[in-house]
């Protein structure tokens, strides 16, 4: 998109919207929303992720050595945290974070340099970021029916008594090796064993032992072969079943029971292991649609990266990577409002092929000789700049 843009107007101007203009992203962000749920539908599902991007050098905003998943290692990359929003099969993202570490808040003068605001230099978890942008969603009243979260925030307990606290239906992937109640626990202060020592004092569970997650998906019994979602080959079958467990917190149970759902590949064998809040008549078809739903992030930045070039930027500053990000999701809402529209003339046109019927009716400007060598100096300049800067920083 920039480089595309970069093409039609002056680099000079470009890099002054996005870094030095004082437009408030937050206000394109909820313009984005309101239409997002207008063209995709109301009741959809939000969808809570992280995504990295690669970086050189550390001047970049919030760059540091950290969990790339992406690359699925440790690696040197900024990490932003987004929410997603889906409904048949229609997808965009509608909100995100960026993610300071410790080392970057510690770091006074380096946030100043950076140019992040003074009230943003404070350390956040990631799970903290993530709830900040769900409570965004309830009091902007998105109509949404339910949040679906990876491993790494399903794991987190306190996160999820956060959502049950304010009545939301999640369905979070956790770890197979997650302990749960599979009865009802009762807690208590375990009676003195013996005549030595002191009396007990912390409350324990008294009548059951938790068992790993693990252990419930190698049993034969109460699987049902379901389709959950259609793909280009048919139809995505899985082996699902669905049982009453507590999960924990602090090492005692939680109050309310909740659903695990396990499914297992029909294909490739893989199991997935979930906690889901839904209520007790739901079907397993509909919890089988539901555990398989977070799928569709995945595809979000797929689009992101590859049509509107979300992981494709030469900023540094606070304010650059927030007007960067926020032009992504504009971006994101026109393909998806121009796909839906031709749609509804009965014609099946991709994402790519949406881009290229732009590009069509907004070619680029045509330069003489001399426009041209101008482009590629600047060009060249701008590429030893930023090459003597990553070396200046490294």
């Amino acid at each position: 998109m920039a480089i595309y843009s970069s093409k039609r107007s002056d680099n000079q101007a470009l890099s002054h919207f996005l870094s030095n203009s004082p437009w408030p992203h937050k206000n394109l962000l909820r313009s984005v929303r309101t239409k997002a749920i207008e063209t995709i539908g109301p009741n959809g599902v939000i969808i809570l992720d992280e995504s990295g991007m690669k970086k050189s050098g550390n001047s970049s905003v919030g760059v540091s050595r950290q969990y790339c998943g992406n690359l699925g290692k440790v690696d040197n990359c900024q990490v932003g945290v987004f929410l997603a929003y889906f409904k048949g099969g229609k997808r965009t993202l509608i909100d995100f974070r960026l993610y300071l570490p410790e080392n970057w808040v510690e770091d006074k003068e380096r946030c100043l340099k950076a140019k992040i605001p003074p009230e943003k230099i404070r350390f956040q978890t990631k799970y903290e970021l993530g709830l900040e942008m769900i409570d965004n969603a309830i009091n902007e009243e998105i109509p949404f029916s339910y949040v679906t979260m990876d491993g790494f925030y399903g794991e987190n307990p306190t996160l999820l008594t956060e959502l049950e606290n304010r009545s939301i239906t999640f369905v979070a992937d956790i770890a197979s090796n997650t302990q749960v109640y599979l009865e009802e626990p009762v807690v208590g202060i375990p009676e003195k064993k013996g005549s030595r020592g002191r009396l007990p004092t912390i409350p324990k569970v008294l009548n059951i032992s938790p068992i790993k997650v693990s252990s419930l998906s190698s049993l034969r019994d109460k699987w049902k072969l379901i389709k959950v979602r259609k793909t280009e080959r048919g139809h995505k079958k899985v082996y699902f079943k669905a049982l009453q467990v507590w999960r924990r917190q602090n090492e005692l149970p939680c109050e309310k029971p909740l659903w695990l759902l396990i499914s297992k590949d029909a294909k490739t064998g893989e199991v997935k292991h979930s906690l889901c809040n839904a209520a007790e008549n739901t079907s397993l078809e509909k919890l089988a649609e539901m555990q398989s739903s977070r799928y569709w992030v995945e595809r979000a930045f797929q689009d992101a990266k590859q049509n509107c070039g979300m992981d494709e930027y030469m900023v540094r500053s606070w304010n650059a990577w927030h007007h960067h990000m926020a032009m992504v999701m504009l971006a994101m809402l026109i393909l998806i409002s121009y796909q839906m529209k031709f749609r509804k003339l009965h014609n099946q046109v991709s994402i790519p092929a949406v881009i290229e019927i732009m590009k069509f009716h907004n070619p680029l400007k045509v330069m003489n000789a001399t426009q041209l060598a101008m482009k590629i100096n600047q060009d060249n300049e701008m590429r030893v700049r930023a090459r003597l800067s990553r070396l200046k920083g490294s």
